[in-house]
């Protein structure tokens, strides 16, 4: 069974539909059906900012940084009030006040899973932020009171040992995001060499020194 709603996500990203799976033949939800279940599902479709080349990814960065996750916990977050009269930005614009009433409850009732990765950052290519400093990074999807929740090009930050290169967008006391789930989102291998995890991001970034000084020349000449 297939559900579809246009809301506003927080950060870079706007959430522009989400299909429910996971419903048997009869329509009824499959979760905790037998032990050992799938758990249901829920696929966002986000539209994020593309960009052309890494330089403009890092151009646009409001930090850049190399650094592990430490740990991550997963949250519901209500969307902000849509505002403005264009439809690809706020879904709600023409609508009546019942009707703009009823759509702001049905996105209270549904409200946007994120999973919340605290990283530890070793080393700052660019940006405000300092080696040793521990900083929240905000992406969409995650396990939820058994449903499964996945936006379709984010690949979720896992923890351990593992190092991630991360182009990030700041918003204020919110915490950081990827400026895009493939494009912004790299490993660090042990000789250094910086490799996107997704085919959708960039190759040729390098090693990290190398990436470093692209930045540092990068946030020199847009002074």
């Amino acid at each position: 069974m297939n559900v579809r709603r246009n809301i506003l996500v927080t950060g870079t990203a706007v959430l522009a539909a989400f299909a429910a799976v996971g419903c048997s033949a009869e329509g009824t939800s499959t979760h905790g059906a037998k032990s050992g279940a799938a758990p249901d599902a829920v696929t966002y479709h986000a539209d994020y900012p593309a960009y052309s080349s890494l330089d403009d990814v890092i151009k646009q960065s409001d930090a850049v940084v190399e650094g592990t996750v430490v740990s991550s916990r997963v949250q519901r977050v209500l969307p902000d009030a849509p505002a403005g009269d264009n439809p690809a930005t706020n879904p709600q614009a023409g609508l009546s006040p019942a009707e703009a009433k009823e759509a702001k409850k049905e996105a209270e009732a549904n409200p946007v899973i994120v999973t919340v990765s605290t990283v530890k950052v070793t080393r700052t290519l660019s940006g405000k932020v300092s080696a040793g400093d521990t900083i929240e990074v905000s992406q969409l999807g995650g396990t939820y009171k058994g449903v499964a929740y996945q936006e379709t090009d984010t690949t979720l930050l896992a923890k351990g040992a593992k190092k991630y290169v991360l182009m990030l967008a700041a918003h204020g006391k919110n915490p950081y995001d990827l400026l895009n789930p493939e494009q912004a989102l790299y490993t660090v291998k042990p000789d250094g060499t910086v490799k996107a995890v997704s085919v959708g991001g960039f190759t040729g970034a390098g090693k990290v020194d190398q990436l470093a000084a692209k930045a540092g020349r990068i946030a020199r000449n847009a002074r």
